[in-house]
């Protein structure tokens, strides 16, 4: 089983202890020099990198799946987010549908692929509504 990308996200002591923001170098700068900061900088490097090898493990795992399982894991996939946004859920709906909440919360994608269905069955039920109008203006002339 694939493990979850979390896992791969480096948790640095100095910033979970509060150290690092607690020194005198980030107490007498601005917010925007402190996120400029080297070890700032270095840390959104790491994550980046972490978050860019859970990618590529995942996209690795997926690959090495049967042709059977890779179409039941696309299958499933397709139904539960399909499912789930014309539901008109949320993001975190979505992971919670998923079954990876919170962990999900790190893949970026997932919100975007939420946003662009959210934004489809959004402008389908207008549609739909605009549809429904028609036909009844219609059904109203006729029974006239």
């Amino acid at each position: 089983m694939n493990e979850p990308a979390s896992q791969h996200i480096p948790k640095p002591s100095a910033v979970s202890t509060g150290e690092l923001i607690d020194s005198p170098k980030f107490q007498n700068n601005s917010l925007l020099e402190s996120l400029n900061s080297p070890e700032m900088v270095k840390m959104r490097e790491d994550l980046a990198e972490a978050h860019q090898k859970s990618i590529e493990a995942s996209v690795g795992w997926y690959h090495m799946l049967s042709a059977e399982d890779k179409y039941k894991a696309v299958e499933a996939f397709c139904y539960i987010i399909c499912k789930a946004e014309r539901e008109g859920t949320t993001h975190r709906g979505l992971m919670s549908e998923l079954g990876v909440y919170p962990e999900a919360f790190w893949i970026d994608d997932l919100m975007t692929l939420h946003n662009a269905l959210y934004t489809e069955y959004q402008e389908q039920e207008s549609r739909n509504w605009k549809d429904i109008k028609t036909l009844s203006k219609l059904a109203q002339k006729a029974g006239d």
